[in-house]
């Protein structure tokens, strides 16, 4: 079953037998009608089958991301500190070069880590922001499928290449973020996340799509759950296997891209009384090429025609500030990225005891997403429309994001801390239930045409590209800062992220629908 729209949850129900590809042609259509976008895709897959595939692709993706985070900050550790030692107390040591772990907790080199991962999170941004909305044109032009491919096999190969670079060639940590070139290929994580999402809101129904949503961002803290675990004890017995193992999962993962079907929609022809916006510019577009046929076409049209395109954001202030908010909430979250070294340093605790907390954060956002907010979008709030159901759980969430976010920045015990990331966790729906509601406008305002939802996506994932450029340095910088300052604000990236979550609160608040 291919995707409906919301006005069209129904339809095409019963053709589900008959050939997708078995459109009118010319013959008995005129050529002349305009061709629009319906819920019907080239995929002749059931819609379950294709969510399942797309599902078990997203965790075992996850599975080689789960095998690199913590081994990675564990290595890029283990040789910051064998540098410093090298310089200050070769005593230390062993005979293999490696030094200690507990050793290794001293602020300069918790500092340096620090740094190393914030600038690389940066380059990691870069074509985070620029090659998503290219490649998504793409991809709702040419098709998804193949962009998803070379997307997944441009993020193994940044692993690959990260290993190589202070593995293989024994060069300066810094020389690690020359692996965000390998993004270019396919766009890299960004847009691979982004094209798992847009083939899922592809085919599921629209009356399904919140709910699969939920399933669709569960499936990325399934492998939290149990890789956590094997990850630390495989650490134990040395950094370089989990790390060996993630690449092998990423290089997996971009091969079994290649047995899912393509989930764009198929034009057809619309009727002639029944013509919107994107295809009169279409029909204007046309015009316009056939005009210029004999010359080239002027930036300036090229630079309209792209502005065009996203009148569909532009023209509606809601939609424009939900599509916002994502970069704030962005920059909020990646507080995140400094847990490991954040519980490491203040509760003296090894980055594989520090990893373990994957575990617990998948296991409540598991429960959140699989059953807290399933029963509360189809229970508690079911006699309300989708749209202002989901702006009352968005509500709901990011004030559990603000709340979380300042216990665990004032957090002195483990217990406090534990509290403070459950609460903040609780608050993740934030980001499914808000794209699920933007999703849903942008389809009320183009009511035969889905082919603005790839671009929607991509700009989502261009404002959260931009988020990860920010939040990369800057809770680094708060890191260090906090470690300066004393160890009472080793929390400081989480008390940024409250200031940021409390700013997204005032923009959902202020939503009408």
């Amino acid at each position: 079953m291919a995707a409906h729209h919301v006005e069209n949850s129904h339809v095409d129900e019963i053709e589900e037998s008959r050939p997708l590809l078995g459109l009118p042609t010319e013959t008995e259509d005129s050529p002349d009608k305009p061709l629009i976008i319906t819920h019907r895709t080239r995929s002749s897959w059931p819609w379950i089958h294709v969510v399942l595939l797309l599902l078990g692709l997203a965790i075992i993706s996850d599975i080689g991301e789960d095998l690199f985070t913590a081994p990675r900050i564990r290595l890029f550790e283990s040789i910051a500190c064998t540098n410093y030692y090298s310089r200050h107390d070769p005593s230390l040591l062993d005979p293999d070069g490696s030094v200690p772990e507990r050793f290794c907790k001293v602020d300069p080199v918790q500092s340096k880590v620090a740094s190393v991962l914030g600038w690389q999170l940066f380059f990691d941004s870069i074509p985070a922001i620029l090659l998503p909305v290219p490649y998504g044109y793409i991809a709702d032009t040419y098709g998804r499928k193949w962009v998803l491919v070379f997307a997944l096999t441009g993020y193994a190969l940044t692993w690959a290449s990260t290993l190589f670079f202070v593995g293989g060639l024994k060069l300066p940590l810094e020389y690690v973020w020359l692996s965000s070139l390998f993004s270019l290929i396919g766009g890299g994580g960004a847009t691979g996340t982004t094209l798992l999402t847009t083939m899922v809101a592809d085919v599921v129904p629209p009356e399904f799509r919140s709910t699969v949503f939920f399933y669709r961002f569960c499936t990325d803290q399934v492998a939290d759950v149990f890789v956590p675990p094997i990850a630390s004890y495989l650490m134990s017995q040395n950094v370089w296997i989990p790390l060996l193992l993630a690449v092998l999962f990423g290089g997996l993962a971009a091969m079994i891209a290649l047995t899912l079907p393509e989930t764009l929609p198929i034009a057809v022809p619309s009727p002639p009384n029944h013509v919107d916006d994107s295809v009169a510019s279409g029909a204007n577009d046309s015009e316009s090429i056939d005009q210029s046929k004999h010359s080239s076409i002027k930036w300036k049209d090229k630079i309209q025609r792209a502005r065009e395109s996203f009148e569909f954001v532009t023209r509606d202030l809601t939609v424009l500030a939900l599509v916002s908010s994502f970069f704030i909430s962005k920059v909020g979250r990646q507080a995140n990225n400094v847990l490991f070294q954040y519980a490491s340093k203040k509760y003296n605790w090894t980055i594989a005891q520090a990893g373990l907390l994957i575990s617990l954060r998948a296991s409540v956002t598991i429960t959140l997403f699989a059953v807290i907010l399933p029963v509360i979008m189809n229970f508690a709030f079911s006699g309300l429309s989708p749209p202002s159901r989901d702006l009352w759980v968005g509500k709901a969430s990011v004030i559990l994001l603000v709340l979380g976010a300042f216990i665990l920045f004032l957090s002195q015990t483990v217990f406090l801390m534990i509290t403070g990331l459950i609460v903040f966790i609780l608050g993740m729906g934030f980001v499914p239930i808000i794209r699920s509601l933007v999703t849903y406008l942008v389809e009320s305002h183009h009511a035969s045409n889905t082919s603005d939802i790839g671009r929607l996506y991509a700009l989502i994932s261009v404002m959260e590209g931009l988020g990860s450029l920010v939040a990369g340095p800057g809770m680094a910088w708060a890191f260090r800062l906090g470690m300066r300052l004393g160890d009472w604000w080793l929390g400081l990236p989480f008390g940024l992220a409250a200031l940021l979550f409390l700013a997204v609160s005032i923009v959902v608040f202020s939503i009408r629908i």
